[in-house]
């Protein structure tokens, strides 16, 4: 059975300043990751219906800002490179307002890894039909790697940092840690193409209930770190 440890002033100075510059900063950061899971959705799903023949069930993200998409600086600008700030902006609030530890530090990390490899894909959009043929199409294969499995795994060790917390109850540690093992097995399904024709569904579902997992613990990590929730 586990004995809850009463956190040490100090601690709870580090974490929630409420009144200082580091907080108002970390809230900022975190408004940020509340924010642009919501805008890259959105983004996302407005692209698909504007270009022609494009079907969010067979076709994935990436081909939104594959070379032969219309709209690929679109997609690899505001879509993968401010994915790729919204991550970096999260990383930076969770690591301020979440109360010191382990977890935190390995979860910060980890968010921060998925932020700049999605910064880097928008510099590598995949080839036609994002099948890789040149280069360029393998960069962005493998920089995407780092958000498809940092993001999750960061959720998964975001579970312990919660519970470190104790602010986030045990619903957010479940959530969180199930969420993000869901998401990570499914890399193996919709790299293998087990369900044919269907590899845009199959992204969409891996990657935005994560995506919407960063939106809801920021907006929590706010809430739970004003002054009066002390």
């Amino acid at each position: 059975m586990h004995v809850d440890e009463q956190p040490t002033p100090a601690r709870v100075a580090v974490a929630t300043d409420g009144g200082g510059a580091r907080h108002r900063t970390a809230c900022a950061l975190a408004l940020v990751g509340m924010v642009g899971p919501l805008f890259y959705i959105a983004l996302t799903l407005v692209l698909g219906v504007l270009w022609d023949g494009y079907d969010p069930v067979r076709h994935t993200q990436s081909e939104l800002g594959a070379v032969d998409s219309p709209y690929q600086h679109v997609m690899n600008i505001a879509g993968f490179m401010g994915m790729g700030v919204t991550l970096l902006a999260y990383a930076g609030g969770f690591q301020l307002l979440v109360r010191d530890g382990l977890a935190r530090t390995l979860t910060t990390i980890l968010l921060a890894a998925g932020g700049v490899g999605m910064v880097v894909v928008g510099f590598f959009p995949c080839d036609a039909g994002c099948v890789d043929v040149t280069r360029t199409g393998e960069l962005h294969s493998v920089f995407s790697m780092p958000g498809a499995i940092g993001l999750p795994a960061a959720a998964m060790v975001a579970s312990r940092a919660f519970w470190s917390d104790r602010r986030l109850g045990r619903p957010w540690q479940l959530v969180s840690f199930w969420l993000g093992l869901a998401a990570l097995a499914s890399g193996p399904i919709i790299a293998a193409e087990v369900v044919e024709g269907a590899n845009g569904l199959l992204q969409r579902a891996a990657m935005w209930p994560p995506l919407l997992w960063v939106s809801a613990v920021s907006w929590k990590l706010r809430s739970v770190s004003r002054p009066s929730a002390r």
